[in-house]
This record gives C-alpha cells, sequence and structure tokens, in this order.
C-alpha cells in the first residue's frame, strides 16, 4: 500500500486543490483510529478514509465549503442515532476531527517525513491545532526523525506537555493533549502521529503462493521483496506490487538484504531442500517473523536436521512459524495465502504493541594500558579507522539499544577519537585492579530501559555485527540470562549478560573475574554456536596485529 503521505505529495505537485481530514481522538465505539487520514478534492474521496459514514460525510461538506474560504476547522461529531435512523451512526462513541484546507502549506514537512521513511527511518508528525472561533483553527505541523535533535521551540512544547516523544515514537501510539489556549473560551490540541516505515516482507520462492502472498500483503501495508534462484519465475511482471525482486542463489540473496527486527520471512519455494537452504540463512537473524511452509513429517525432519547439525538453538527453532498460517482449514493456493497473512497481520499486530522488547545495551571495555603491545592498541590503524573506532562503527550498525565505552589509560586520547560517536563516556579510576573493575563501572551506568547488556573488548573489533545481532535477538526468544556464543565448543566473546545480574557482577571476585558468574549459574548459560573463531581470538600483541590486519 502507498504511504499516504506520498499519495497527498503527488497530488499537492500536481496542483491539485485538495484538502486532508486527519483523526485527533475517539471515544467509545468509532470507525476509525487516530491518525486515520482521507483526502479530498470538493466532496469528493480521493484517497483514504476517516472511517466512512456519517463522519466521512460530514468532513466532505466541511472540505467542499473550505475550497473558497480556505479556512481550516476543528469538529466533533457523535455516534449516538437510535436504531430506526437512517443517516445517523449508531455504535455509541464520538470522535475529533480537523480539516486542513491548505496542506500544501506544509509540503515541506510531508517532504522531509517521506524521505525519512524511504530510508527506514521512523519519526514523528507534530501538529499543533489553535482553536479559534466558530469551529475554525489554525495548524502547524513539524517533522522529527527519531532521535535527531529536537529545534528549541518544539523541546519547550513537549516539556510542557511532559511528553516523552522518543518514547511516544516507539510505542507507536498517538500522543493527544489539550493545552491551553489564546483565550480562557479556546484551547490549543498537541497531537503527535509516531510514523514507521512500512514492514519489510521477504518472500522467498516465487511460485503460485508467493504470487498469491504479494498481491495480498501489498494491501496490508508490507513493502515486499521477492527473492527465487529461477530466472524464470521472477520476471517483474509477475509481481508488480512487489518493490525489489532478486534473482540470485539464496545464500547470495540474502546476503544483499539487511533483516531488522521489522522484517517478515515467509519461505515458501520449489522444495524441502531450498527451504531448508533460505531457512538456515534467516533463522538465527533478528527477524520479527518467520515462517515456512509444510507438511508436519517435513517440518519434523528439517528440525531434526538443524538440532543435528546446530544449525540453530532450540529456541531460534521454536521461534518459527512451521507450519506457516493459521489454521482456517484452508484448500486451494488462495486460500493458503490468506491463512499466512491472517498470521502475519496478526504477529505484526502483537510485536508492535503486545510484546514487550528486551534492550539490549553495549558496554565496550577500553581502559586498558596495552602493555604487551608497547603502544595504545585500541587507536592502531585498522581497516581505515583505528581498532576501537571500527568496533563502535560496528555496533552502530547492530540493534544494540545504545552504546557506553568505559575508559582509563588513555582515556582522553581515545574520547577524542571517538567524539563523533553516539556513546556516553565513563572514566574508571580502578582500571589497572583488572578488566572486571571496567565490566563493573560500565553496567553501573545503564539505563532503566535495558534489560540486558553485551560486553565487548575493544582489541576484538573483528566481531561480525551478525553475532552481535544474533545474540541480541535471541535474548529475545530466551528466558536465558547468561548468552556466550562458541566456536568448536569453546567460549569466546561477546557475551551478553541479563541485567537481573547487575548486583551480583559488583560482588564478584577480582581474582576469578567474569568467569565466576557462569560458574555460578550454569543452568541459566546458553551457548550459541558459531561459525567463525574470530570470537576466541583479540590483538595483544603485535604478531596478533598483522595476522588480522593482513589477512
Amino acid at each position: 500500500m502507498t504511504n499516504p503521505y506520498a499519495t497527498l505529495i503527488s497530488y499537492l505537485k500536481s496542483g491539485a486543490k485538495v484538502q486532508t481530514g486527519s483523526l485527533l481522538q475517539t471515544w467509545g465505539s468509532a470507525p476509525q483510529i487516530p491518525g486515520a487520514m482521507a483526502i479530498f478534492e470538493k466532496e469528493q474521496v480521493l484517497s483514504g478514509t476517516l472511517g466512512g459514514g456519517l463522519l466521512e460525510a460530514q468532513a466532505q461538506k466541511i472540505a467542499a465549503a473550505s475550497v473558497m474560504s480556505r479556512q481550516n476547522y476543528l469538529k466533533s461529531i457523535e455516534f449516538t442515532a437510535e436504531i430506526a435512523d437512517q443517516t445517523g451512526a449508531i455504535c455509541g462513541g464520538s470522535a475529533l476531527f480537523f480539516l486542513d484546507a491548505e496542506p500544501s502549506r506544509h509540503l515541506q514537512v510531508y517532504q522531509q517525513l517521506l524521505d525519512s521513511t524511504t530510508n527506514h527511518q521512523c519519526g514523528a508528525l507534530i501538529t499543533l491545532i489553535a482553536e479559534a472561533a466558530n469551529q475554525s483553527c489554525t495548524i502547524d505541523r513539524y517533522w522529527i526523525q527519531f532521535q535527531e535533535g529536537l529545534p528549541e521551540n518544539i523541546a519547550m512544547l513537549l516539556k510542557s506537555a511532559e511528553a516523552d516523544l522518543w518514547k511516544i515514537i516507539r510505542s507507536r501510539t498517538p500522543f493527544y493533549k489539550e493545552l491551553p489556549g489564546k483565550s480562557a473560551e479556546t484551547k490549543t490540541i498537541l497531537f503527535i502521529e509516531p510514523i514507521h516505515p512500512n514492514p519489510h516482507l521477504l518472500l522467498v520462492g516465487a511460485g503460485h503462493i508467493g504470487r498469491a502472498l504479494c498481491k495480498i500483503c501489498s494491501m496490508v501495508d508490507f513493502e515486499i521483496t521477492v527473492l527465487d534462484d529461477r530466472p524464470e519465475m521472477t520476471i517483474p511482471s509477475g509481481f508488480p506490487e512487489a518493490s525489489r525482486i532478486i534473482c540470485s542463489s539464496l545464500p547470495q540473496a540474502f546476503q544483499s538484504i539487511k533483516i531488522t527486527p521489522d522484517t517478515y520471512i515467509v519461505i515458501a519455494t520449489q522444495g524441502h531442500r531450498t527451504d531448508m537452504e533460505a531457512l538456515r540463512c534467516c533463522i538465527g537473524s533478528d527477524a520479527a517473523y518467520i515462517g515456512v511452509i509444510g507438511s508436519k513429517r517435513k517440518i519434523a525432519l528439517m528440525k531434526q536436521k538443524f538440532m543435528d547439525e546446530r544449525w540453530a538453538t532450540p529456541e531460534e527453532w521454536n521461534f518459527v512459524h512451521t507450519p506457516v498460517g493459521i489454521e482456517i482449514h484452508s484448500r486451494s493456493v488462495n486460500e493458503i495465502a490468506i491463512s499466512i497473512v491472517a498470521e502475519l497481520v496478526k504477529e505484526r499486530y502483537e510485536i508492535n504493541f503486545l510484546r514487550n522488547k528486551k534492550n539490549v545495551s553495549s558496554v565496550v571495555l577500553a581502559a586498558g594500558k596495552s602493555t604487551r603491545m608497547g603502544q595504545q592498541k585500541l587507536l592502531m590503524p585498522y581497516k581505515g579507522h583505528s581498532m576501537v573506532d571500527h568496533l563502535l562503527q560496528k555496533i552502530t550498525n547492530t540493534n544494540s539499544f545504545s552504546t557506553i565505552v568505559v575508559t582509563g589509560s588513555d582515556s582522553t586520547r581515545i574520547e577524542k577519537e571517538l567524539k563523533s560517536a553516539k556513546a556516553i563516556f565513563v572514566y574508571n579510576e580502578r582500571f589497572e585492579e583488572g578488566m572486571l573493575t571496567s565490566v563493573q563501572k560500565g553496567i553501573a551506568a545503564l539505563g532503566a530501559e535495558s534489560a540486558g547488556f553485551l560486553i565487548l573488548l575493544g582489541d576484538q573489533p573483528m566481531v561480525a555485527e551478525k553475532v552481535i545481532n544474533r545474540l541480541i535477538a535471541l535474548f529475545q526468544k530466551t528466558p536465558k540470562g547468561l548468552l556466550v556464543p562458541t566456536f568448536l565448543g569453546k567460549r569466546g566473546h561477546p557475551v551478553l549478560i541479563d541485567t537481573r545480574y547487575r548486583e551480583e557482577i559488583g560482588k564478584l571476585s577480582q581474582a576469578i573475574g567474569l568467569r565466576e558468574l557462569f560458574l555460578n549459574h550454569p543452568e541459566d548459560v546458553l551457548e550459541v554456536e558459531i561459525e567463525s573463531d574470530a570470537i576466541l581470538k583479540d590483538i595483544d600483541t603485535i604478531g596478533d596485529y598483522r595476522r588480522e590486519t593482513e589477512e
């Protein structure tokens, strides 16, 4: 489905004289939700909806009247007609909406919104509505991208309204508040609408089910990419709703796509071999949803293979929806597709509004003196950056919630090197007593929003982003609180620890270090097999440095 603001921009740039109606608030039962928008041209609805019926009919009449007056309106409507009433609405609720007679005044704001969502960035559309006489109003709109700097006037406005903008954006729930107006008889309304890019759907398999899914999923706000290794099946005309079609081997196709917590994956290829190949490419990812089509016997055999080969943990396998779709006794291709789409919509809602995501922060240990290296190794060149800067850039590209850098020796130089990084710096005055003191100092600086933390070594810049993301993704799926990557049975770094252990870490023996925590709670340890020995290596000597930089 096209972004409604993209549609609005298209109309405005074409010179069309359109108006917009937007729903601000509802009480009781109402036909639509806050944030719903319709685009009008006189009394005609060009795009979108406010819920139809009486509300939309009134908005259409106001829109037609505003063409000449260029006057905005703020209006409430009741849905309390009697059952015998032939024209009223009987659902029993009420709604408040506003009509913007000249949305072209905010074209630049809408373009900023579209640019952000096109680049897969979320944010908030802030609307200020100042009530005037005769239900008329003035409208000001602003676009704020998530975690970007706030203009001073917006920061002051949010403070006066006691509105946490970043929390509102993450919640995906609109914010409404009435503020004092210019007179005792009027009010100013602050409306904050979180805007997120459409979730990304990967359809792996361009067969009959893939085609049906592509068509239906485009109607329920998914941005769609189709993957298949058969040229004859990936003709663009077969998938007009897809934004991207990739024809290559499945491992290559997956390498060209960034899977995020807003990615949904449905695997329905031509056979069990390619289904298994596709699942192996994504089962350890942080996708929001993974579904695989197949019979119960096929799925049981696949599970056995994944467990025997240690391609996934039991928690990762249990996350996969197999067989995919809601049971509706479907038989035809279209019925199967509908059952899958129903499950996708259900999961999307629960992920966005019902399930609590566990935020994971990164604690980077960068306090050591580098005695064996003979110089501060963290500032030595590594793949076009310093060693520590390379690691910080990797963390930035992962799903880490925030980053804390613990410094000690050469703290001033390291902080200067990382001045452009989005990180909190903490100085460990006890760094010479050992690494555990840096861990303790770092986790003491964690915010209340962090449910877990990764301990990353500053001299381990070769750790892969996919390893960090896999640990974070697995943390969402397991009750266990001590996650450690392994290679051929050997434990390495980074480790991920639940914040419930924060107090205990403060009491650990300096002689044993963090290893004592894992020894104390073997039942809570989850080992995650990794395909690379990079998790076992760090850079302590010139020999280590040459090995990692000359490869």
